[in-house]
């Protein structure tokens, strides 16, 4: 075979791919036959590979980084029209999302919050969802096995869907052993319901929800007032009731979370955190959850106290009224620097950052507000 002293550096694409199929059909019928040749571009491999897409940031602020800010927990319960303070209009909860993530807020979970893992943005405030009672309007499907989109978890899905930046999930404090309309996203009674397909539903939507970046939390077996009951019943109802939710749950998953019914405390108050029960089964939570209390410190703030974490109960006009005071208070609110390994913090507070939950990142001190 004569070499050809063309150089192949100076050879089209197109030629030599055409060149290598002349050369294994000379060498026989039994070679391995090359795939069809496409038109060959000019560019190289390298060139043409899809470059990753940018992570959407979305509507942030200008404002300076300051991570030693407060952070709502915000507070929803049932969805109805007769609007209370506990109950949403799904009207205002789409108005939420929008006015939140607008003005520069992006959802994270109690667990992100407590190990500090806020990775919003810079220039975003992130901003913990809470939705008690695995209650009216929270999460059904319909007949079709679709997410019913008039629903809190439909609503949620529907607005990450139209603003990918909208990312991360809420979380969802549940009542595995309530009547309806609180029996764990229930539409109907439970005894309207064949077990195996209201198992199987319940299984479906814990797992929607864990895949989809949200997080489970207990709020008890019953909602229990648990400053009218012994220390036994109070362990009782919390273990119980994280046994009942843990069911449906992967084997590795922790539940870190606990919401105190109604906020009523147990005479031990440490039982809301830490107990035994049935014979000698034990729970603990990094999380407690009050009702009311308003904004929280920062995670890194050593005034945080995550065994009482406040909550911003959703009655209407309470949120317009707390963005508003931002606007007028810009240097109360937690900013993003957007860097998740490092901790931005005005100048003058440096001395209240909590050095434990810091841990190994790097502290920067920026202009103080």
């Amino acid at each position: 075979m004569t070499r050809n002293n063309i150089s192949p550096r100076s050879r089209s694409p197109l030629a030599l791919a055409l060149a290598l199929a002349l050369v294994l059909t000379a060498c026989g019928d039994d070679q391995p036959q090359p795939a069809p040749i496409e038109a060959a571009s000019t560019e190289s491999p390298a060139s043409i590979e899809p470059a990753p897409a940018p992570t959407p940031s979305g509507p942030t602020t200008a404002l300076p980084p300051n991570e030693l800010g407060e952070i709502m927990v915000l507070e929803y319960h049932r969805l109805g029209e007769n609007e209370g303070e506990w109950i949403r209009s799904a009207e205002h909860f789409k108005e939420d999302l929008a006015n939140l993530y607008e003005r520069g807020y992006r959802p994270i979970t109690m667990r992100q919050l407590l190990s500090g893992d806020i990775n919003t943005p810079a220039g975003t405030t992130p901003v913990v969802f809470t939705f008690d009672d695995s209650s009216l309007g929270q999460f059904y499907f319909l007949d079709d096995g679709s997410i019913d989109p008039n629903t809190m978890v439909g609503m949620w899905a529907a607005f990450q869907e139209q603003n990918p930046a909208w990312s991360n999930g809420g979380v969802w404090c549940i009542l595995p052993g309530a009547e309806h309309p609180s029996n764990f996203f229930g539409k109907h009674p439970s005894k309207e319901v064949p077990r195996e397909e209201r198992e199987a539903n319940i299984r479906r939507k814990v797992d929607y929800l864990t895949a989809n970046g949200h997080e489970i939390c207990n709020h008890t077996m019953w909602h229990a007032r648990l400053d009218k009951y012994d220390d036994a019943f109070v362990q009782d109802q919390i273990g119980s009731g994280e046994d009942s939710i843990q069911a449906y749950l992967p084997p590795d998953y922790d539940i870190v979370t606990f919401a105190l019914p109604l906020g009523m405390w147990p005479e031990t108050e440490s039982l809301a955190w830490q107990g035994t029960y049935r014979e000698g089964k034990e729970y603990s939570y990094d999380a407690v959850l009050e009702v009311a209390g308003g904004p929280n410190e920062s995670p890194f703030d050593i005034a945080f106290d995550p065994h009482s974490v406040n909550r911003f109960v959703m009655a209407p006009g309470a949120l317009d009224r707390q963005l508003a005071a931002y606007e007028q208070r810009p240097g109360d609110r937690f900013i993003s620097d957007g860097l998740p390994d490092v901790v931005s913090v005005p100048a003058n507070r440096v001395n209240d950052l909590n050095q434990q939950r810091v841990g190994d990142r790097e502290v920067r001190t920026v202009e103080s507000p």
